[in-house]
């Protein structure tokens, strides 16, 4: 028997999700018949859906079914890994809007990110 969980999250930008979720190797699908609410996979609509994301009020929930988890790592690093790419495109984002250039960006052997820009005052 199915149990859908929810796990709340601080992702509140949609648009940077889409971006995570590209950026992480899944494909995604908006709901026509929900709005704010949107399906995963892993490689196309036929795959099945993974998990979703739906909105509840300030942010994104995270919809997923513990019995049918289908990724090859636990749902705790599946979180961390989807929220430490969200935090590095929010600041990817944020440091192009106020004018910064991305110099480097670099994937560290302890999992960290290390993201380098800079800003020219002329």
């Amino acid at each position: 028997m199915s149990h859908f969980s929810k796990i709340k999250t601080n992702i509140s930008n949609l648009k940077i999700l889409k971006k995570t979720l590209k950026d992480l190797g899944f494909y995604y699908t908006e709901s026509v018949t929900q709005d704010n609410y949107i399906d995963v996979f892993k490689t196309n609509i036929n795959s099945g859906i993974l998990f979703s994301f739906a909105w509840d009020v300030s942010e994104y929930n995270l919809i997923i079914d513990y019995d049918l988890w289908k990724l090859n790592m636990s749902i705790d690093c599946f979180i961390e890994k989807v929220m430490q790419q969200y935090a590095v495109n929010i600041i990817s984002n944020e440091s192009s809007i106020n004018g910064f250039n991305q110099k480097s960006f670099i994937y560290m052997q302890d999992g960290s990110i290390k993201l380098t820009v800079q800003k020219w005052n002329i």
